[in-house]
């Protein structure tokens, strides 16, 4: 009987999941991190084609104020710069994350709180930074996503401080109040106009992209609702759409940065913050090569041209455009298939060991995320125990082709968590993608993509906790699909 409930519970999970995840491919591409959320509807202005829309007549004065000669530049990309991770983070919470009370500087212009924001929440620039410290957040169950701008926790993140703040519903196109700021100095959203390293690995952008220039009017236009500029009229306002001129030959280009540049040339990119020239936003990976994104910068500023928008605009309230702008959807990709031969661990440990000595590994029946057993780890001395898959899940590599890990994970508060795909070659090491997170005490889910580099490698799978001797901590529901 406890088997059959525990197959229902199963399958159950299946349809619901299913039927989550094509609610949100029918309103454009899912989170990362939130399968059940899009990213926005499918009509929202984030995904107009604006490639074949004319040009404004300003468009030369704009160019020349933001930089004719200005290179282009990838404003993200991996590792760390001055102690930071180099981008704008984001992170996805349950419904059940405590939220806290949040004071804004703005508060006339801030959605108020409380935040549902963890106390580890990345912080754009890192912990330390005296910079922009913007946070994002979706709730992956409402598929609510929750910005803050010069975000700092107070009490160990019992409460936080920020300029402003603004939250969205995915599913909806409703704008900011008109002359209200968000996270961002237009009034936008940040999240959905960040470049991703998932989505340059598929070869698709299918956004607008988010950019930044050193001096703006002090107007707004649609989609923008708000300025924060001190220029004039020889400046282009919050809001102002560009693209990337068709003639722009991108053919010497890296792989990686042609997808970024076909973006440009479709959707082109909105100007929602003053910053740097032509600096785009992106999202921190440790799949960038900060090299190659650096050749960006031999694309110059006279390269783009200002686009009028109007014929988009359904509302001045409304992110969404005329239907006829939008190109046809793609087709649904197919299911990923799990390759985790035993990822619930409830019928034993086949497939995994230890990684290392005084590591202890039991299967237990006591303590679970999603049926009703888990592996436990031990020390029996302080370090890090590592739950390793043996064989390596994937034996065979294809060149190119995107890996996805999850596992969830309950630790001790405080200790630090982290999942890592190693690409091999024979005993060689190829390559460490991974994720780390600092345990709460609850469970927690960990998630990592890595694009095979070459083929015929292998690929494993580890779960590493940082225990003190005689602690313990349970991984469950460990996945690694490919697509």
């Amino acid at each position: 009987m406890r088997r059959r409930r525990l197959i229902e519970r199963v399958l159950l999970s299946l349809v619901l999941g299913a039927a989550l995840v094509l609610a949100a491919l029918a309103g454009g591409r899912p989170v990362p991190g939130a399968p059940s959320c899009p990213m926005t509807p499918a009509d929202s202005f984030w995904h107009a084609d604006v490639s074949a829309l004319p040009v404004l007549p300003q468009s030369a004065t704009w160019v020349s104020s933001i930089g004719a000669t200005a290179g282009l530049k990838a404003d993200f990309g991996s590792g760390l710069w001055n102690g930071g991770p180099i981008g704008i983070p984001y992170t996805t919470v349950p419904g059940t994350q405590p939220r806290v009370p949040v004071s804004f500087t703005y508060a006339d212009e801030s959605d108020p709180g409380p935040y549902p924001i963890p106390p580890d929440a990345p912080i754009e620039g890192g912990s330390s930074s005296t910079g922009d410290r913007h946070v994002l957040l979706v709730d992956r169950d409402a598929c609510r996503l929750w910005e803050l701008y010069s975000a700092y926790p107070n009490g160990g993140g019992t409460s936080w401080s920020a300029g402003s703040g603004a939250t969205w519903d995915l599913n909806s196109n409703a704008m900011r109040p008109l002359g209200w700021t968000s996270g961002d100095a237009a009034g936008l959203p940040i999240l959905p106009g960040l470049v991703r390293y998932d989505e340059v690995v598929a070869g698709d952008i299918d956004h607008v992209i988010r950019f930044t220039a050193p001096r703006t009017a002090p107007a707004y236009v649609w989609p923008a609702s708000h300025k924060a500029g001190t220029g004039g009229s020889s400046d282009p306002p919050m809001g102002t759409w560009f693209r990337l001129k068709a003639s722009f030959d991108i053919s010497g280009f890296s792989p990686q940065n042609q997808v970024i540049l076909r973006a440009l040339k479709k959707h082109g990119m909105v100007l929602a913050d003053n910053g740097s020239s032509w600096y785009l936003s992106g999202v921190p990976d440790p799949g960038w090569n900060n090299t190659d994104l650096h050749a960006l910068g031999s694309v110059p500023g006279s390269s783009f041209e200002a686009v009028d928008v109007s014929s988009l605009k359904i509302s001045n309230t409304s992110y969404a455009v005329a239907g006829g702008s939008l190109p046809p959807p793609p087709p649904p990709p197919p299911p990923p298939t799990e390759l985790v031969a035993n990822p619930s661990f409830e019928t034993g440990l086949t497939g995994w060991k230890v990684g290392e000595k005084r590591t202890t590994l039991a299967r237990v029946c006591t303590v679970a995320h999603g049926g009703s057993c888990s592996a436990q780890l031990g020390r029996t001395r302080t370090g890090n125990a590592t739950l390793d898959d043996s064989p390596n899940t994937v034996g065979s590599t294809a060149a190119g082709a995107i890996y996805a890990a999850s596992a969830w994970v309950q630790a001790p508060a405080g200790r630090s968590l982290t999942l890592r795909l190693r690409e091999l070659s024979g005993g060689t090491l190829v390559r460490t993608s991974l994720v780390t997170l600092t345990a709460t005490g609850s469970w927690q889910q960990l998630a990592v993509t890595s694009a095979a580099t070459a083929g015929s490698t292998s690929l494993s799978v580890e779960v590493v906790a940082s225990l003190v001797a005689g602690s313990k901590a349970y991984a469950d529901d460990v996945s690694l699909t490919r697509s």
